[in-house]
């Protein structure tokens, strides 16, 4: 007698998990780790000021006044608000047929686009897009021609900028620092991270009365940090009581004080630095206080429930915010490195 198999039937049913598995990413590093405020204006603006460099004050007994001491004026700065939209438009079919893993279609796609916009609001910020007022108009234009925050490298002083690319690395002249200016190096080079180039930057930093407390870089950055750090001498690898070996190099205690060393998978997506999409980060290491940063929010992200469109239900995700520097010179960046791990 023939064996009746299974392919043999009809009237299976499917063996469809009622689960979604996503392996990509969700987390936004550099966005999770600075602070928050609310702006009131598409152009937020905000005020720096610095002390005068220390000098000789020994002054003769019954000094005259001179008024020689002139107050100077405290600095403006500011940036433009970003509007980043995410949208989905369901079939009422697809709304209402049975499916594995999430019951509403139109919910699923929303969560998903919401964490989708934080993922491209961490990719402006730690990129190298400069400032830009826009020039769209709604409906009329195409996509990323509205108006761009700067992101953190472009306010950056330019003579924090630690250039890797250059032959001899040393602290650009070229630009950045305002907001509006990209750093102008583009290109990795052949030095690969180093510690001495943390202290420069930290150095640096130090001298102009800041104390950065991270250090942000792309996950083979980071790779390269743990391996430079095991190699120093004065650094063990470290064996628990469980006997596990902890590779990894969290903290790093410079003779400026201690930083983080965190890893920034957005800042890996790209192969250098792109100005063109604002990803500027496989290359680089960004030094910062996260006390100086913060999002100002024009509008918090919320739905717009734009509701049906003939037999489809049509929803928008929205968010209006900008990037706060409230004091660029207590950061730095060290730009333009090759790669020690691939």
């Amino acid at each position: 007698m023939a064996i009746f198999k299974s392919e043999d039937t009809k009237g299976k049913r499917e063996d469809l998990a009622s689960f979604i598995s996503m392996i990509t990413r969700d987390e936004t590093p550099f966005l999770s780790s600075i602070g928050s405020k609310k702006a009131t204006s598409v152009f937020h603006e905000w005020q720096t000021d610095e002390l005068t460099a220390p000098a000789a004050n020994a002054k003769a007994e019954g000094l005259d006044y001179t008024a020689a001491d002139t107050p100077v004026s405290t600095t403006r700065l500011g940036n433009y608000s970003q509007i980043l939209v995410k949208e989905i438009k369901i079939s009422k079919t697809l709304d209402s047929v049975s499916k594995a893993g999430r019951n509403s279609e139109f919910a699923y796609q929303m969560k998903k686009k919401g964490t989708e916009l934080k993922r491209d609001l961490e990719h402006a910020l730690v990129g190298t897009r400069q400032i830009t007022t826009g020039s769209g108009v709604a409906d009329a234009v195409p996509d990323n021609t509205g108006r761009q925050l700067g992101g953190v490298q472009s306010w950056i002083p330019k003579d924090h900028n630690w250039d890797a690319s250059a032959g001899t690395p040393a602290f650009q002249a070229a630009a950045g620092g305002d907001g509006a200016t990209a750093h102008t190096d583009g290109t990795a080079g052949t030095h690969v991270l180093a510690l001495s180039d943390v202290d420069e930057v930290m150095q640096k930093v130090y001298e102009e009365g800041g104390k950065a407390t991270v250090l942000m870089m792309s996950p083979s950055n980071k790779r390269s940090f743990s391996s430079l750090a095991q190699a120093a001498t004065n650094v063990r690898r470290n064996i628990d009581e469980l006997g596990s070996l902890r590779q990894s190099v969290e903290l790093y205690e410079s003779d400026f004080g201690i930083v983080k060393v965190i890893p920034n998978y957005i800042q890996g997506l790209a192969s250098g630095l792109d100005i063109s999409v604002g990803v500027g980060g496989a290359t680089d290491v960004i030094v910062y206080d996260p006390s100086w940063w913060a999002m100002a929010t024009l509008r918090a992200l919320h739905t717009t429930d734009v509701g049906q469109k003939g037999d489809s239900t049509v929803g928008m995700i929205v968010e209006e915010t900008t990037l706060e520097c409230r004091n660029p010179s207590g950061n730095g960046l060290i730009s333009g490195l090759g790669v020690l791990v691939a």
